[in-house]
């Protein structure tokens, strides 16, 4: 295996063809192509990340974040704050690069969606037997308890003390060993991203996949999706001079809730809702770090062990998130020798995080030069949670027995004492002082039982464009305030079966 995966530079250009084509290989791509592949359909696969391996995944944070995540982990949400973002960028998507938790839709979300946007088939009932079959293809359990690692168990610990009710961690595992690589590509294959689950399946089923190609064009004909322009790239995710030309009955757009509206914006798509690239949901994360006497080795063990549900109705749910030394230094509140200083401390430390169910949206743009530009401010409501949620993190490290607690406030950067929580609201932060993180992005073409509120149908056919799907969390209506890989899956499921039970509808000329 190369340095850059099964790579082979590009000496011309390339037309192919296919009954369906499919752009992205992730959570929504990568499992609608095998739902198919496994039907009997042709399929290709267009992913503009490298295709690699577990032989390739290790240790080595500098080079693989270059290799698995776009703008090698540097992308931002432009607003007040900026939002980092971080998503996958490879054969398997962000499934490779995340923390496997595989929470279903909340029930009380899929009602939501069934009654506010007219979503008749979209029930808790008729989605139970494809989360199932998610569920069991992912190998869906509990963590194993021997490979929790002390961060989380001092987590729990800390909750447990103050009556708070925790979730033991569901992810898409078997054979998890708590190497905690899980940021990195699982070396072992025992995370079950769709590049284990279900890549495999394409190809050996007949299907193709084409890494390394940026879809950049798509093909209409008499109101049909008919296929897709891409062009190779190098190494480096430069444009090379040559083109993927693939000739397709249906068209799968899963890019991710970014790069889907903005390929279809660049394309001049003409939504009649106009609501392509608006409702914009990030789920604002901000992180807190414990420092404790006793040795931790954070890094030993399963990123996640355990999930604070306690708050959960709140839109407040927290966990560990543990990551290498050169990563928390750099999100540190500190300069210099203090940073140093309090980097000595590092196998002491316990990271988690808040993750808001937000009230508020943004959001996408295209613009020239093929640049997707999110915009997002976060309301005055769900800053006061991204408060809240530090506060009770905060309480649950002293509770654990912290002795001190790093907060990602500039004006508040520690406290050393359940009594000084309380400055977390005393003090004044504004927004901009304020770090925030996110891995779940969704909402910008959502699905809608009527033409004019949504971009997608129930079954997440465009209602402009027949033939043309869309399968990723763009789709969602709303956010869900937990993990979306599993819903992401069993939408794209939902979506397969009904292409599959429609299949002359859609193969015919």
């Amino acid at each position: 295996m190369s340095n850059y995966g099964k790579y082979v530079e590009p000496t011309k250009n390339v037309e192919d063809s296919a009954d369906v084509v499919v752009i992205g290989s992730g959570a929504g791509g990568g499992t609608v192509a095998a739902e198919l592949a496994e039907a009997g359909f042709k399929v290709i696969v267009i992913e503009e990340g490298g295709y690699f391996t577990s032989k390739d995944f290790k240790y080595e944070p500098v080079e693989m974040i270059q290799k698995l995540y776009r703008e090698a982990g540097t992308g931002v949400i432009q607003g007040k704050p900026p939002i980092i973002f971080t998503e996958g960028r490879c054969v398997g998507g962000s499934t490779v690069i995340n923390g496997g938790m595989s929470w279903r839709t909340p029930e009380k979300v899929l009602k939501r969606w069934h009654w506010e946007f007219s979503l008749d088939e979209i029930t808790p009932e008729k989605l139970e037997p494809f989360f199932e079959r998610v569920e069991k293809r992912t190998s869906v359990s509990l963590q194993p308890d021997d490979t929790i690692g002390m961060d989380s168990r001092l987590i729990k610990l800390g909750a447990d003390k103050l009556g708070y009710r925790t979730e033991p961690a569901k992810r898409n595992i078997k054979g998890c060993r708590g190497l905690n690589n899980c940021i990195f590509g699982c070396p072992i294959d025992a995370k079950k991203s769709t590049l284990v689950a279900y890549i495999p399946s394409v190809e050996e089923n007949g299907g193709k996949i084409y890494p390394w190609v940026r879809a950049e064009k798509l093909l209409i004909k008499d109101g049909k999706a008919t296929g897709v322009v891409g062009r190779f790239l190098t190494k480096r995710f430069k444009r090379t001079r040559f083109k993927l030309t693939v000739h397709a009955k249906i068209v799968i757009v899963a890019g991710g809730a970014i790069q889907t509206p903005h390929f279809l914006l660049k394309n001049k798509f003409k939504s009649s809702s106009k609501l392509v690239g608006k409702n914009l949901f990030t789920h604002p994360n901000a992180k807190a770090v414990g420092l404790f006497d006793s040795p931790v080795y954070g890094w030993k063990g399963t990123i996640q062990g355990w999930q604070l549900r306690e708050f959960q109705d709140e839109g407040i749910i927290a966990s560990t998130t543990f990551v290498p030394p050169g990563m928390i230094s750099m999100s540190m509140p500190y300069e210099g020798d203090e940073n140093l200083k309090v980097m000595e401390y590092y196998n002491k430390m316990v990271t988690a995080g808040v993750l808001i169910e937000d009230t508020g949206s943004g959001i996408v743009k295209s613009l020239p030069g093929d640049m997707a530009v999110p915009v997002y401010d976060i309301n005055d409501y769900d800053f006061y949670k991204i408060k809240r949620g530090i506060a009770i993190l905060s309480e649950i490290y002293f509770a654990a027995g912290a002795k001190k607690v790093i907060l990602p406030f500039d004006p508040l950067k520690e406290i050393y004492s359940p009594d000084e929580i309380k400055k977390i609201f005393e003090i004044k932060i504004s927004k901009m002082e304020t770090e925030l993180l996110t891995v779940h992005v969704m909402g910008t073409t959502r699905m809608s039982g009527k033409k004019e509120a949504g971009v997608v149908n129930q079954w997440l056919e465009s209602w402009d464009i027949e033939n043309l799907f869309i399968t990723d969390a763009s789709v969602f209506p709303t956010p869900i305030g937990v993990n979306p890989q599993i819903t992401i899956m069993t939408l794209a499921t939902w979506a397969a079966a009904h292409i599959i039970d429609n299949r002359s509808k859609y193969l015919s000329k």
